[in-house]
């Protein structure tokens, strides 16, 4: 349970220097062991530290008025490894108003010597008429 708090944690601080745009924050967030994964919403996987925050910085230069707030979060943890489920709800200030979407998101964290590191965030669209029920019909 120590563990499932940690990467609960991490988690609240990687949204968090997401939605002040600090990229000294998300540097500090995501590990650095070479084998990190990113994927944004409708981007090819990005391998690497240095691609993943490259990405960052280009989307903070570019988002501007983009608030990000997180709901149904699950953690899941063991000694060393924690992934972290949760539905991202984005909104953008435009001429036209507030736009609102939704991403399902997961973020994979590992521990760096004594601290919880990002590894891996992967952020999908959910369809744009969602139906819940049984999958297996489709």
């Amino acid at each position: 349970m120590i563990n499932d708090e940690k990467a609960k944690s991490a988690n609240e601080s990687f949204y968090e220097a997401f939605n002040k745009r600090d990229i000294e924050a998300m540097q500090q967030v995501w590990g650095e062991g070479g084998k990190e994964t990113c994927v944004h919403p409708g981007w090819p996987p990005l391998i690497g530290f240095d691609a993943i925050l490259n990405s960052w910085a280009g989307i903070f230069e570019n988002s501007g008025n983009m608030d990000i707030r997180i709901s149904d979060v699950r953690v899941v943890a063991s000694a060393d490894l924690a992934w972290v489920s949760c539905t991202e709800k984005l909104f953008t200030i435009a001429e036209s108003g507030v736009l609102v979407s939704q991403v399902c998101a997961t973020n994979l964290f590992g521990v760096e010597g004594d601290v919880w590191k990002m590894i891996m965030h992967h952020a999908s669209p959910f369809p744009a008429n969602e139906e819940t029920g049984d999958v297996s019909k489709n």
